[in-house]
């Protein structure tokens, strides 16, 4: 008598009439894709990595002295907080009179000039005592020009598109500049010595509407 076997063969996406397994599979997964492309907090934690490594960048020589993980910093760090507020991103969004837009508007047209302090520097690498200690022009405003941008511009842009998210995560933005700050000026001191310590007593850290004194 023969043998009688029961073969069991789990067929977990093709078991749903008319649907084609792999069609389904692909589905899942571009759904997946989608639900966290909409996802705002999905941005913020993109960004957050990007200010992780930013701080790696400040402290570590190795990691210091190559451009390319600074670029890999600034993108990690700007480019989600630019998506975040954008309207496809799935939110609740603040009503967009046009006063507030004109508001948007204005912070961006403050803060977006301080990019232009990048053209002083080495941008995306740690302090070199090769480089000379810039103090004057963008420098001679706020000790960190740079950090001032990135504090502020994510309020504007989100002002614009009435994104609360991007506006609520303006203090978490300005903490983290802060902080960053602090630890980038103790390798500063290190490196230029009393030079920047009298550069303290005379520049504000990040606050350009202080002057002559230490942020």
């Amino acid at each position: 008598m023969p043998a009688c076997t029961t073969q069991f063969i789990w067929t977990p996406f093709t078991d749903v009439p008319g649907r084609d397994g792999v069609e389904q599979y692909h589905r899942m997964v571009n759904s997946l894709i989608e639900s966290f492309l909409r996802d705002p907090w999905f941005w913020a934690f993109l960004a957050a990595i990007g200010w992780t490594f930013g701080f790696a960048l400040i402290m570590s020589e190795t990691f210091g002295r190559r451009p390319a993980f600074g670029v890999l910093c600034f993108l990690l760090a700007q480019v989600p907080r630019v998506v975040l507020a954008l309207p496809f991103v799935q939110q609740p969004r603040l009503p967009v009179p046009w006063w507030t837009a004109v508001l948007g508007a204005a912070i961006l047209l403050v803060t977006l000039p301080f990019t232009l302090a990048v053209l002083r520097i080495v941008p995306w690498t740690a302090p070199n005592a090769a480089e000379p200690l810039r103090t004057n022009g963008w420098y001679g405003v706020v000790r960190h020009p740079l950090m001032f941008r990135d504090s502020f511009w994510p309020l504007g842009w989100s002002l614009i598109f009435g994104s609360i998210i991007g506006v609520a995560l303006t203090p978490v933005w300005l903490a983290i500049c802060w902080m960053m700050a602090v630890v980038e000026e103790e390798r500063l001191v290190s490196v230029y010595g009393d030079s920047y310590r009298r550069y303290q007593r005379t520049t504000s850290r990040l606050n350009p509407f202080l002057r002559y004194r230490r942020g």
